[in-house]
Protein backbone atom coordinates (compact mmCIF):
# COMPACT_ATOMS: atom_id res chain seq x y z
CA UNK A 1 0.00 0.00 0.00
CA UNK A 2 2.60 2.39 0.82
CA UNK A 3 4.37 2.08 -2.61
CA UNK A 4 1.12 1.93 -4.10
CA UNK A 5 0.72 5.80 -2.61
CA UNK A 6 4.16 6.70 -3.28
CA UNK A 7 3.25 6.41 -6.44
CA UNK A 8 0.50 8.46 -6.66
CA UNK A 9 2.41 10.96 -5.60
CA UNK A 10 5.08 10.99 -7.81
CA UNK A 11 2.62 10.63 -10.60
CA UNK A 12 1.00 13.88 -8.84
CA UNK A 13 4.53 15.80 -9.00
CA UNK A 14 5.55 15.02 -12.82
CA UNK A 15 1.51 15.97 -13.94
CA UNK A 16 1.35 18.72 -11.62
CA UNK A 17 5.14 20.43 -12.62
CA UNK A 18 4.42 19.79 -16.19
CA UNK A 19 1.48 21.61 -16.31
CA UNK A 20 2.87 24.45 -13.97
CA UNK A 21 6.31 25.01 -16.26
CA UNK A 22 3.07 25.67 -19.66
CA UNK A 23 1.83 28.03 -17.66
CA UNK A 24 4.70 30.17 -16.33
CA UNK A 25 5.84 30.42 -19.69
CA UNK A 26 2.47 31.90 -20.47
CA UNK A 27 1.85 34.54 -17.45
CA UNK A 28 5.79 35.40 -18.58
CA UNK A 29 4.51 36.44 -21.64
CA UNK A 30 0.78 37.81 -20.73
CA UNK A 31 2.51 40.65 -18.31
CA UNK A 32 5.84 41.05 -19.76
CA UNK A 33 8.45 39.79 -16.89
CA UNK A 34 10.81 37.22 -17.03
CA UNK A 35 10.31 33.78 -16.15
CA UNK A 36 13.13 33.78 -13.63
CA UNK A 37 11.17 36.78 -11.51
CA UNK A 38 8.12 34.36 -12.44
CA UNK A 39 9.62 31.57 -10.84
CA UNK A 40 11.78 33.48 -7.65
CA UNK A 41 8.66 34.92 -6.29
CA UNK A 42 5.53 33.51 -6.82
CA UNK A 43 6.14 29.48 -7.96
CA UNK A 44 8.63 29.22 -5.29
CA UNK A 45 5.57 30.44 -2.95
CA UNK A 46 3.79 27.37 -3.81
CA UNK A 47 7.15 25.21 -4.42
CA UNK A 48 7.72 26.19 -0.48
CA UNK A 49 4.23 24.77 1.03
CA UNK A 50 5.48 21.73 2.00
CA UNK A 51 8.50 23.22 3.97
CA UNK A 52 5.74 25.59 5.26
CA UNK A 53 3.46 23.19 6.60
CA UNK A 54 5.78 20.70 7.64
CA UNK A 55 7.93 23.14 9.62
CA UNK A 56 4.71 24.74 11.21
CA UNK A 57 2.99 21.39 12.30
CA UNK A 58 6.55 20.39 13.72
CA UNK A 59 7.14 22.97 15.87
CA UNK A 60 3.37 23.72 16.84
CA UNK A 61 2.64 19.82 17.51
CA UNK A 62 2.28 18.81 21.52
CA UNK A 63 5.55 18.29 21.87
CA UNK A 64 6.95 20.21 19.44
CA UNK A 65 9.57 18.83 17.32
CA UNK A 66 12.17 21.41 16.38
CA UNK A 67 15.01 19.29 14.91
CA UNK A 68 12.58 18.23 11.99
CA UNK A 69 11.34 21.77 11.33
CA UNK A 70 15.16 23.26 11.46
CA UNK A 71 16.71 20.21 10.13
CA UNK A 72 13.98 20.33 7.08
CA UNK A 73 14.22 24.20 6.08
CA UNK A 74 18.60 23.77 6.20
CA UNK A 75 18.52 20.82 4.35
CA UNK A 76 16.11 21.82 1.67
CA UNK A 77 18.21 24.60 1.16
CA UNK A 78 21.15 22.43 0.85
CA UNK A 79 19.14 19.81 -1.33
CA UNK A 80 17.57 22.83 -3.68
CA UNK A 81 21.42 24.26 -4.64
CA UNK A 82 23.53 21.02 -4.79
CA UNK A 83 20.44 17.97 -5.32
CA UNK A 84 18.39 19.97 -7.61
CA UNK A 85 20.29 22.42 -9.43
CA UNK A 86 22.95 19.59 -9.45
CA UNK A 87 20.48 17.25 -11.82
CA UNK A 88 18.86 20.11 -13.55
CA UNK A 89 22.14 21.47 -14.82
CA UNK A 90 23.03 17.37 -15.69
CA UNK A 91 20.02 17.25 -18.21
CA UNK A 92 20.68 21.01 -19.68
CA UNK A 93 23.28 23.74 -18.89
CA UNK A 94 21.33 26.61 -17.04
CA UNK A 95 21.90 29.78 -18.18
CA UNK A 96 21.96 32.69 -16.04
CA UNK A 97 20.99 35.98 -17.40
CA UNK A 98 20.83 38.14 -13.87
CA UNK A 99 22.41 41.16 -14.93
CA UNK A 100 19.87 43.78 -13.23
CA UNK A 101 19.43 41.94 -10.39
CA UNK A 102 22.86 40.50 -9.63
CA UNK A 103 23.70 43.00 -6.52
CA UNK A 104 20.05 42.13 -4.50
CA UNK A 105 20.89 38.26 -5.29
CA UNK A 106 23.86 38.12 -3.85
CA UNK A 107 22.79 39.99 -0.87
CA UNK A 108 20.25 37.31 -0.04
CA UNK A 109 22.60 34.76 -0.41
CA UNK A 110 24.52 36.47 2.31
CA UNK A 111 21.48 37.09 4.73
CA UNK A 112 20.66 33.52 4.03
CA UNK A 113 23.95 32.26 5.22
CA UNK A 114 24.17 35.25 8.02
CA UNK A 115 20.85 34.18 9.65
CA UNK A 116 21.49 30.82 11.47
CA UNK A 117 25.45 31.11 11.24
CA UNK A 118 25.57 33.81 13.35
CA UNK A 119 23.27 32.10 15.78
CA UNK A 120 25.42 28.94 15.45
CA UNK A 121 29.32 30.52 15.67
CA UNK A 122 28.19 33.51 18.15
CA UNK A 123 26.02 31.39 20.11
CA UNK A 124 23.25 33.75 20.40
CA UNK A 125 20.73 33.84 23.87
CA UNK A 126 16.92 33.27 23.31
CA UNK A 127 15.89 37.09 23.60
CA UNK A 128 18.63 37.84 21.00
CA UNK A 129 17.81 35.41 18.73
CA UNK A 130 14.27 36.47 19.18
CA UNK A 131 15.05 39.52 18.11
CA UNK A 132 16.81 38.91 14.97
CA UNK A 133 14.50 36.35 13.87
CA UNK A 134 12.02 39.55 13.57
CA UNK A 135 14.18 41.43 11.49
CA UNK A 136 15.30 38.69 9.77
CA UNK A 137 11.29 38.25 8.92
CA UNK A 138 11.19 41.97 8.31
CA UNK A 139 14.02 41.95 5.90
CA UNK A 140 12.67 38.89 3.93
CA UNK A 141 9.33 41.18 3.65
CA UNK A 142 11.35 43.76 1.89
CA UNK A 143 13.80 41.87 -0.18
CA UNK A 144 10.76 40.02 -1.99
CA UNK A 145 9.30 43.20 -2.57
CA UNK A 146 12.82 43.95 -4.17
CA UNK A 147 12.77 41.25 -6.29
CA UNK A 148 8.77 41.57 -8.06
CA UNK A 149 9.99 45.14 -8.88
CA UNK A 150 13.34 44.33 -10.35
CA UNK A 151 12.14 44.36 -13.84
CA UNK A 152 10.70 47.80 -15.57
CA UNK A 153 7.89 46.86 -17.81
CA UNK A 154 7.38 47.92 -21.02
CA UNK A 155 3.41 47.67 -21.81
CA UNK A 156 4.48 48.15 -25.63
CA UNK A 157 5.83 44.66 -25.76
CA UNK A 158 3.26 42.46 -24.12
CA UNK A 159 2.78 39.64 -26.00
CA UNK A 160 -0.87 39.01 -27.04
CA UNK A 161 -2.48 35.48 -24.69
CA UNK A 162 -5.85 35.09 -25.63
CA UNK A 163 -6.03 33.55 -22.12
CA UNK A 164 -6.94 35.67 -19.34
CA UNK A 165 -3.93 36.24 -16.73
CA UNK A 166 -6.76 35.36 -13.99
CA UNK A 167 -7.48 31.97 -15.53
CA UNK A 168 -3.81 31.33 -16.05
CA UNK A 169 -3.22 32.15 -12.28
CA UNK A 170 -5.58 29.62 -11.46
CA UNK A 171 -4.18 27.04 -13.48
CA UNK A 172 -0.78 27.56 -11.82
CA UNK A 173 -2.43 27.30 -8.30
CA UNK A 174 -4.25 24.13 -9.69
CA UNK A 175 -0.31 22.83 -10.62
CA UNK A 176 0.89 24.11 -7.45
CA UNK A 177 -1.64 21.61 -5.08
CA UNK A 178 -0.96 19.09 -7.53
CA UNK A 179 2.90 19.69 -6.64
CA UNK A 180 1.82 19.73 -2.70
CA UNK A 181 -0.55 16.59 -2.42
CA UNK A 182 2.44 14.15 -4.43
CA UNK A 183 4.94 15.10 -2.41
CA UNK A 184 3.03 15.12 1.09
CA UNK A 185 2.44 11.28 0.04
CA UNK A 186 6.39 11.06 -0.24
CA UNK A 187 6.93 12.62 2.31
CA UNK A 188 4.73 10.81 4.76
CA UNK A 189 6.48 7.03 3.52
CA UNK A 190 9.56 8.41 3.80
CA UNK A 191 9.42 9.77 7.87
CA UNK A 192 7.55 6.26 8.42
CA UNK A 193 10.89 4.75 7.01
CA UNK A 194 12.93 6.44 8.89
CA UNK A 195 11.85 5.95 12.42
CA UNK A 196 11.38 2.56 11.72
CA UNK A 197 15.12 2.67 11.39
CA UNK A 198 15.41 5.01 14.85
CA UNK A 199 17.00 7.74 12.63
CA UNK A 200 17.38 11.07 14.44
CA UNK A 201 15.12 14.26 13.81
CA UNK A 202 17.65 15.91 12.79
CA UNK A 203 19.25 13.84 10.57
CA UNK A 204 15.29 12.55 9.18
CA UNK A 205 14.77 16.66 8.57
CA UNK A 206 18.36 17.27 6.85
CA UNK A 207 18.05 14.43 4.46
CA UNK A 208 14.68 12.48 3.41
CA UNK A 209 12.22 15.25 4.78
CA UNK A 210 14.22 17.74 3.38
CA UNK A 211 14.62 15.87 -0.13
CA UNK A 212 10.77 14.94 0.37
CA UNK A 213 9.85 18.69 0.68
CA UNK A 214 12.56 19.55 -2.36
CA UNK A 215 9.79 17.16 -4.56
CA UNK A 216 8.03 20.37 -6.00
CA UNK A 217 11.14 22.21 -6.96
CA UNK A 218 12.48 18.88 -8.38
CA UNK A 219 10.15 17.90 -10.38
CA UNK A 220 9.77 21.88 -11.88
CA UNK A 221 13.66 22.18 -12.32
CA UNK A 222 13.77 18.62 -14.08
CA UNK A 223 10.93 19.68 -16.75
CA UNK A 224 12.30 23.00 -16.79
CA UNK A 225 15.49 21.71 -18.06
CA UNK A 226 13.83 19.31 -20.39
CA UNK A 227 12.17 21.76 -21.58
CA UNK A 228 15.06 23.85 -21.78
CA UNK A 229 13.40 27.08 -20.53
CA UNK A 230 15.25 29.18 -19.12
CA UNK A 231 15.46 30.94 -15.43
CA UNK A 232 12.90 29.06 -14.25
CA UNK A 233 14.84 25.98 -12.31
CA UNK A 234 17.78 28.75 -11.27
CA UNK A 235 14.62 31.11 -10.17
CA UNK A 236 12.60 28.22 -8.28
CA UNK A 237 15.65 27.69 -6.55
CA UNK A 238 16.87 31.05 -5.56
CA UNK A 239 13.03 31.84 -4.61
CA UNK A 240 12.49 28.96 -2.56
CA UNK A 241 16.09 28.77 -0.69
CA UNK A 242 14.44 32.77 0.19
CA UNK A 243 11.11 31.57 1.78
CA UNK A 244 12.99 28.76 3.07
CA UNK A 245 15.36 30.29 5.52
CA UNK A 246 14.56 34.24 5.54
CA UNK A 247 10.53 33.53 5.57
CA UNK A 248 9.92 29.95 7.26
CA UNK A 249 12.75 29.66 9.45
CA UNK A 250 12.53 32.94 11.21
CA UNK A 251 9.16 32.36 11.84
CA UNK A 252 10.07 28.93 13.83
CA UNK A 253 12.74 30.77 15.89
CA UNK A 254 10.01 33.52 16.68
CA UNK A 255 7.40 30.78 17.87
CA UNK A 256 10.39 28.58 18.84
CA UNK A 257 13.22 30.75 20.18
CA UNK A 258 16.96 28.65 20.22
CA UNK A 259 15.38 26.55 17.69
CA UNK A 260 18.40 26.73 15.36
CA UNK A 261 20.99 26.94 18.09
CA UNK A 262 19.38 23.52 19.68
CA UNK A 263 18.77 21.22 16.65
CA UNK A 264 21.96 22.18 14.28
CA UNK A 265 25.23 21.51 14.16
CA UNK A 266 28.08 22.64 12.18
CA UNK A 267 28.39 20.77 9.49
CA UNK A 268 25.33 21.67 8.36
CA UNK A 269 25.89 25.17 8.58
CA UNK A 270 29.06 24.40 6.71
CA UNK A 271 27.41 22.73 3.95
CA UNK A 272 24.82 25.56 4.16
CA UNK A 273 27.34 28.31 3.86
CA UNK A 274 29.42 26.19 0.82
CA UNK A 275 26.89 25.42 -1.54
CA UNK A 276 25.43 28.88 -0.82
CA UNK A 277 28.55 30.70 -1.82
CA UNK A 278 29.41 28.53 -4.82
CA UNK A 279 26.10 29.11 -6.52
CA UNK A 280 26.86 32.54 -5.85
CA UNK A 281 30.09 32.85 -7.31
CA UNK A 282 28.46 30.84 -10.19
CA UNK A 283 25.66 33.46 -10.72
CA UNK A 284 28.56 36.47 -10.29
CA UNK A 285 30.76 34.88 -12.58
CA UNK A 286 29.99 32.73 -15.06
CA UNK A 287 26.83 32.77 -17.82
CA UNK A 288 26.00 28.88 -17.47
CA UNK A 289 25.99 26.12 -15.00
CA UNK A 290 27.11 23.53 -16.96
CA UNK A 291 26.88 19.57 -16.56
CA UNK A 292 30.56 19.74 -14.87
CA UNK A 293 29.41 21.97 -12.20
CA UNK A 294 26.33 19.70 -12.27
CA UNK A 295 27.90 16.78 -11.52
CA UNK A 296 30.25 18.37 -8.50
CA UNK A 297 26.94 19.63 -7.09
CA UNK A 298 25.68 16.34 -7.07
CA UNK A 299 29.09 15.09 -5.31
CA UNK A 300 29.19 17.70 -2.62
CA UNK A 301 25.59 17.15 -1.57
CA UNK A 302 26.07 12.62 -1.26
CA UNK A 303 29.09 13.58 0.80
CA UNK A 304 27.42 15.48 3.00
CA UNK A 305 24.53 12.87 3.05
CA UNK A 306 27.18 10.59 3.62
CA UNK A 307 28.75 12.45 6.87
CA UNK A 308 25.15 13.56 8.63
CA UNK A 309 24.04 9.70 8.70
Amino acid sequence: MTYLISGIGLIFLLLGSNYLIKNIVLLAKKINVSQFIIASCTIALGTTMPELTTSLKSILSNPPHPGIAVGNLIGSNIANILLIIGIAAIIYPISINMKKIINLEIFISFAIILFPASIIFINLSKDITFCLSILIFVLFIYLIYKRINSENNNDQNIKIIDQSTSFILMKILVSIIGLIIGSKFLIDGSVQIAQQFGVSERVIGLSLLAIGTSLPELSTAIMASIKKIHGVALGNVLGANTYNILGILSIVEIIEPSSILNNTKRIDIYFLIISTIILSLLIFKTKKINRVYGLLFLFIYFFYIYLIY
